[in-house]
């Protein structure tokens, strides 16, 4: 799934709002959180604030049940 398609579905199922945050109801449940960024941007010599939702380890057992997928075990080992 793209990232564009994947985002698309958070929102469909009420994960994410329409401006792209981690909706309320879903903050405090430990599957996902937010991750306050900024960057320097030269064209209004200030910092753009942003927030990045992630997905916590076991939040992808959980997001994948969401997005109806099926998630398979693999060892480390045969990983890396």
């Amino acid at each position: 799934m793209k990232p564009r398609t994947f985002r698309k579905r958070l929102r469909e199922i009420g994960i994410l709002t329409q401006s792209g945050e981690l909706a309320s109801k879903h903050r405090d449940r430990g599957y996902l959180y937010v991750d306050a960024r900024s960057r320097w941007n030269p064209s209004i010599n200030t910092f753009s604030h942003y927030s990045v939702v992630i997905v916590k380890e076991k939040g992808v057992a959980w997001l994948a049940k969401q997005l109806g997928l099926e998630v398979t075990q693999q060892s480390k080992d045969n990983v890396a």
